[in-house]
């Protein structure tokens, strides 16, 4: 999708004959209606609002409205993160701390 498509910018097609005249011009149907335009757009900013460290909109997290109705969940295992930071730990014993800087690890699912 282009900036122009979303501005309602429609391709264009010429047709001309042989000696060069102009037979029909005809246009692609816009590929997406206004109202479809309004709700990307709107999709667009709300996700790249700025977030808290929480993954609250700041806008939501810095609401004077919404002072004391956040609370904190039960905790939760996060099996990736740990079986990264337990790698992290045997690749500096393994490979020294200063060379952890430049070495980068991928989490993956197991089968």
């Amino acid at each position: 999708m282009t900036v122009r498509e979303l501005h309602g910018h429609a391709t264009e097609t010429r047709t001309y004959s042989p000696d060069g005249t102009l037979l029909s011009v005809s246009f692609a149907e816009s590929r997406f209606t206004p109202a479809e335009v309004g709700s990307l757009l709107a999709a667009r900013r709300a996700a790249n609002e700025p977030r808290s460290r929480t993954g609250w909109k700041l806008s939501e997290a810095t609401d004077k409205k919404n002072m004391g109705r956040f609370k904190l969940s039960d905790p939760l295992t996060d099996f990736a993160l740990k079986a990264q930071v337990e790698g992290m730990e045997a690749a500096e014993k393994k490979y020294g701390e200063q060379m952890l800087k430049y070495l980068s690890f991928r989490v993956e699912l197991g089968d």
